[in-house]
C-alpha cells in the first residue's frame, strides 16, 4: 500500500499527538514537495509545533518527500482554481503510483473519484487505528473533537457518521 498525504491530515494528526499513526500504517508513506513546503517550511516560519513533528517524521524516514512531474499533473493543472498545488500533487502521485490519496478537501476528493483514485481523509486514518485495535473509540472521538476545536472542518453529517462508527 502506498499512502500519499495532503497537508491537512499531516497537520491535524501531528497537532493532536497522533503522529504515531504514520508509523503504524503499512506500506510507503509519501508527501509531495508542495505539501512539505506548506507544512514544514512555512509551518516552521509561523512557529507551528506540528511542523517540527512532520519534519521529524521525514528525517526518520517514516514519510518520504517526492517530487512529481508527469502528464497527469499537467492535466490536473486545469483545475488549479479549484485545487491547491499540494492537492494536485497528491492526486497526481496517487494516480501514477496506484496509491491512496489522503486529503480532506471535498472538491479534491471528488476529483480523485472522477479519475478513479482511491481517496480517504483524516477521519479514515483514525478509524483505521480503531479498527486495528490501536486506539479506543472514546479516544478517537476525543481526538476528533479536539481537532474540530483547533480548526479542523467537518460537516455535520460527516461528524454524525463518525460518531456512529
Amino acid at each position: 500500500m502506498i499512502w500519499i498525504f495532503d497537508s491537512s491530515p499531516l497537520i491535524y494528526l501531528n497537532k493532536e499527538g497522533l503522529n504515531w499513526i504514520f508509523e503504524q500504517l503499512r506500506g510507503e508513506k509519501i508527501i509531495p514537495t508542495q505539501v512539505y513546503e506548506q507544512v514544514v517550511t512555512r509551518g516552521k516560519i509561523r512557529g507551528d509545533a506540528d511542523a517540527l513533528v512532520s519534519e521529524e517524521l521525514v528525517k526518520k524516514g517514516v514519510i518520504k518527500v517526492v517530487t512529481i512531474k508527469n502528464d497527469f499533473k499537467e492535466l490536473l493543472k486545469s483545475l488549479k482554481e479549484e485545487l491547491h498545488e499540494g492537492e494536485l500533487e497528491v492526486l497526481a502521485l496517487a494516480k501514477v503510483k496506484g496509491g491512496v490519496a489522503v486529503l480532506d478537501e471535498s472538491i479534491a476528493r471528488e476529483v480523485g473519484k472522477v479519475f478513479k483514485i482511491e481517496v480517504h481523509g483524516t477521519l479514515f486514518m483514525i478509524f483505521l487505528m480503531v479498527k486495528k485495535g490501536k486506539m479506543r473509540k472514546e479516544e478517537a472521538r476525543d481526538k476528533v473533537d479536539l481537532m474540530i476545536r483547533n480548526g479542523f472542518r467537518l460537516g455535520h453529517e460527516e461528524y454524525l457518521e463518525f460518531l456512529n462508527f
